[in-house]
């Protein structure tokens, strides 16, 4: 059986400089929390010491004996939680005071929906307000929000309640995926009910060194796509053509971008290549080419008269 309220789950790797700030947000929702988890990943810092110290609100502190990844101790949390409603918070990341009393009022609202998000904004590792994290993607909630997630992900993991209930039925994160188990979890979700979304920013994220590093581009060409390729597979008989079309093709037009910016124009340029294959928008594609092309030969060109 589970209690009324939200059980707030938050996993914590080595985040005693942060973690204070995340439990603050808690601490100061106009809605109060039902209670808090903080499951510590085998930290070799003081992430323990501080949890257990903290004062503002009751802290219920589990510690992992060896590091399993963020999908298996917000599983671990999840299974420690007697809340009716779970809601996600990483250690790095904070929460605007109305979050709770907004997105459980929305969810109490309509029994088809299966969880809610909200928009949430970006905050650089220099501490520049970068903004809405996604730019301005289109958000689909309601019913046919799987299929949009398929194609592009536009739900935080901070910015989640979903019942605890369900969130177990559907055998909760992945921990076999690195990175995306977010994601997976969402797509999974979205299949069950509507997601509710509440378009106001009330969650602040704070931009990780790790997301910035070759490490975590190559993840998602090990884990990312693949996992989506699954779904694809698996919801081939609820997709036309067209949409398999739509959602590889955004998948590895967008992933080719980003190689891009990170200044690797052969990987980039393959993936990009593979959506003008299967027909994803080939003029914006191969004009992206050009363009990035452009660029290279005009920076070379710089550096070779100086």
């Amino acid at each position: 059986m589970t209690g009324p309220g939200v059980s707030v789950v938050i996993p914590a790797y080595n985040s005693a400089e942060t973690l204070i700030r995340a439990l603050d947000s808690v601490a100061s929702q106009s809605r109060p929390a039902y209670e808090v988890i903080v499951v510590d990943d085998a930290s070799t810092d003081s992430t323990a010491a501080v949890a257990s110290g903290y004062q503002k609100l009751p802290v219920k502190l589990i510690r992992l004996a060896k590091n399993s990844g963020a999908a298996e101790a917000r599983n671990r949390g999840v299974k420690a939680a007697t809340g009716e409603f779970i809601a996600f918070l990483d250690a790095d990341d904070e929460w605007l005071p109305s979050k709770l009393e907004r997105q459980v009022a929305l969810i109490n609202s309509d029994s088809s929906i299966a969880f809610v998000s909200c928009e949430s904004k970006l905050i650089s590792n220099l501490g520049v307000d970068l903004g809405d994290i996604y730019r301005g993607h289109e958000v689909v909630s309601g019913a046919l929000a799987w299929k949009a997630l398929l194609k592009d992900n536009f739900v935080t993991t901070p910015s989640v309640v979903v019942p605890k209930l369900l969130f177990e039925e559907l055998g909760g994160f992945d921990p076999k995926l690195k990175i995306a188990e977010d994601q997976d979890m969402w797509i999974r979700l979205a299949e069950h009910g509507s997601l509710g979304y509440v378009h106001e920013c009330l969650v602040i994220v704070h931009e990780r060194k790790s997301s910035l590093s070759s490490g975590a581009f190559s993840d998602q060409l090990t884990f990312t796509l693949p996992m989506i390729e699954g779904h694809l597979e698996r919801l081939r008989a609820k997709l036309s053509a067209q949409d398999i079309v739509e959602i590889r093709g955004r998948r590895l037009q967008r992933l080719g971008q980003i190689a891009f910016s990170r200044g690797d124009s052969a990987v980039g340029r393959r993936l990009i290549l593979q959506s003008v294959a299967m027909g994803y928008r080939p003029w914006e594609g191969l004009t992206y080419l050009a363009k990035s092309n452009a660029i290279s030969t005009w920076l070379k060109r710089q550096l070779w008269s100086k």
